[in-house]
């Protein structure tokens, strides 16, 4: 069985796309998902969020490395919206896609091991990777590497994020004369070299978001064992030339868009431009890359 990072090799290998689509459901973007239509009814919400993305999903499957879904938007709508998320997760895996989790857990002790537990093992909402909040401390990581690390899973750490207030803990300097996030990505490294695979990478993915391109130059060389996901393309105003740097002879990293992707019309053709956008992201990345 291949570990997550190999995965994310082959299919960036294979498909030559380093697209990462992310699944953020906002009900109000668009008439067919808005709530006004369902009385505000999260059930009736839900089940239009869930075709709305599974028309998505089949119009973009091929034009894509894997989805991140934002577990955020969809707890948002209760019962319903966690349900509607493990059906997409169903069926984003039934399509053998790599699918993310974006729900940036972090706890210490036999918290972190549930949460490890919850989305790294085998039960209803098992993924391929989760986001991880590494500023806990190193042990309140060690039980999701550890959980990746048996089921052949992964996990993305917030290391420099893409949003502005980032710098506020994240830029602050240490006595050695480091910033803290570089602290974090070294901390990783030592990590990630005890669980190595066939590609050079481990499970431990790292978050540096597009909005940074020089901290990303920064970090690909301090973590040359993790796999990158990188946020802040398009709508935050990261770009093709932005995002380069991120990768290793092509490969290594995954791009994420969200609203870029998926809200683009207010019509019925919603599927077939949110294909549009993802090759038109696609061959931007790949004309920005070198190999």
């Amino acid at each position: 069985m291949l570990t997550f990072a190999e995965k994310i090799y082959e299919v960036i290998e294979e498909k030559n796309t380093r697209v990462c689509l992310g699944i953020d459901p906002r009900p109000e973007s668009h008439p067919l998902t808005a709530a006004e239509r369902f009385d505000d009814d999260p059930a009736q919400m839900a089940k239009a969020l869930l075709f709305y993305f599974q028309a998505i999903i089949e119009a973009t499957h091929d034009v894509v490395a894997c989805y991140k879904l934002q577990s955020a938007f969809f707890e948002v709508l209760g019962i319903p919206g966690i349900i509607a998320m493990a059906q997409l997760i169903a069926d984003i895996k039934s399509r053998e896609i790599p699918v993310i989790l974006d729900a940036k857990r972090g706890d210490i002790g036999s918290t972190a091991e549930a949460y490890a537990k919850a989305y790294l093992a085998d039960g209803v909402f098992s993924v391929d990777a989760l986001t991880v909040n590494p500023y806990l401390g190193i042990d309140s990581i060690e039980p999701f590497v550890k959980q990746a690390d048996s089921k052949n899973k992964g996990i993305f750490v917030l290391v420099k994020t893409s949003n502005p207030g980032s710098a506020d803990f994240q830029d602050l300097k240490l006595s050695s004369g480091e910033s803290l996030y570089e602290h974090v990505a070294d901390s990783l490294d030592a990590l990630s070299q005890t669980v190595v695979d066939s590609n050079g990478y481990s499970p431990i993915g790292v978050v540096v978001g597009a909005t940074h391109p020089q901290e990303l130059v920064k970090m690909r060389y301090a973590l040359p064992h993790s796999i990158f996901l990188v946020p802040g393309y398009g709508a935050q105003g990261g770009g093709a030339g932005d995002v380069a740097a991120a990768f290793k002879k092509g490969n290594g990293a995954i791009v994420n868009s969200s609203r870029g992707l998926t809200y683009l019309t207010d019509g019925d053709d919603f599927a077939t431009q949110s294909r549009l956008a993802a090759e038109k992201m696609r061959d931007a990345i790949n004309s920005a890359i070198s190999f």
